[in-house]
């Protein structure tokens, strides 16, 4: 008896370590840097290289994950575990395996060209770091397998680049996006000094209709309102004659989120104007918990995506 208890212990511990030697490990690095011409500084950011890179020669579809704000190119790992997550969900083979990179978006820039283009990290994006990004590693470069993703300041970022550069991405998913709404002052109407400071900065001064100047240029709302700054062809179509739909967009937000009903009024607009979207509700806030539970959905999202 006591013999065969320890047959059976000695075939569960076998089959164990047989499970483990299969499962794989991705690996991260938090250390990577881009010499930008463009900022005129050096530009971190971190990469996530999944299971079956170092083994294999093969090309890998990309997520770009954007950070929220505050932030910084290693908050999705530090906080987030994207490492973690990603690696668990691609070994249960539930999504491709993909390459993970998530840049520097500065503690509140928003991804965009500020007012005074003193910080164009819109034209850094495309200019320097997608190109050098996808030539250092095997990453596929087609729109068919590039997603873009984020949370807070990131889920803004994450729609704003899904929808203005339409011919880069295929798939976009938005974790309690920072669509900020700004009302319309009135005559006489003044903000608090801190919301003129944050909105000067980003979107310039307060012009004659009473929003900061680049204020409709940047809002999602507005550019979706907007049918003619919906439908105009980007510098990719003009150049080649090639239209592209948006990408799959997803929105997703907790019911106890202080953005909830920005994002409520975002798919609101985007259902007015016929474009498609998908709404997620679920229990929580504006919280890392949320977040970490949000990527799992987000890279299922995206890896049917790109298996499509």
């Amino acid at each position: 008896m006591k013999n065969k208890i320890l047959f059976l212990v000695f075939v569960v511990l076998f089959f164990m370590k047989m499970n483990h030697s299969f499962s794989q490990t991705g690996s991260v690095d938090c250390s990577q840097v881009i010499k930008s011409e463009v900022l005129k500084q050096d530009m971190n950011y971190s990469v996530y290289l999944p299971p079956s890179y170092q083994s294999s020669t093969r090309s890998y579809p990309v997520l770009y994950l954007l950070h929220g704000m505050w932030g910084d190119h290693t908050s999705w790992i530090t906080q987030g575990e994207a490492d973690r997550i990603a690696t668990e969900i691609m070994n249960r083979g539930e999504v491709p395996e993909m390459i993970i990179v998530m840049p520097n978006g500065f503690i509140d820039g928003f991804y965009i060209n500020n007012y005074d283009n003193s910080v164009k990290w819109e034209d850094f994006f495309y200019k320097e770091f997608i190109p050098q990004v996808e030539k250092k590693y095997r990453i596929l470069n087609d729109r068919n397998y590039r997603a873009i993703a984020g949370l807070s300041m990131g889920g803004y970022g994450a729609l704003y680049h899904a929808i203005n550069h339409n011919d880069m991405f295929t798939v976009c998913y938005a974790l309690s996006a920072g669509v900020i709404e700004v009302n319309q002052l009135k005559d006489g109407e003044t903000l608090p000094a801190e919301d003129v400071e944050f909105m000067t900065k980003l979107w310039g001064p307060i012009n004659s209709e009473g929003f900061p100047t680049n204020y409709k240029k940047y809002s999602i709302q507005e550019i979706l309102k907007n049918s003619e700054s919906y439908v105009a062809p980007s510098y990719y179509e003009i150049m080649t004659g090639q239209k592209y739909d948006l990408p799959a967009i997803t929105l997703d937000c907790g019911d106890d989120d202080f953005l909830f009903n920005e994002n409520v009024n975002l798919v609101k607009i985007m259902k007015e104007k016929n474009i498609p979207v998908e709404f997620r509700v679920r229990q929580g806030a504006h919280t890392w918990d949320y977040w970490r539970s949000g990527l799992e959905l987000a890279l299922i999202y995206i890896g049917e995506c790109f298996r499509n």
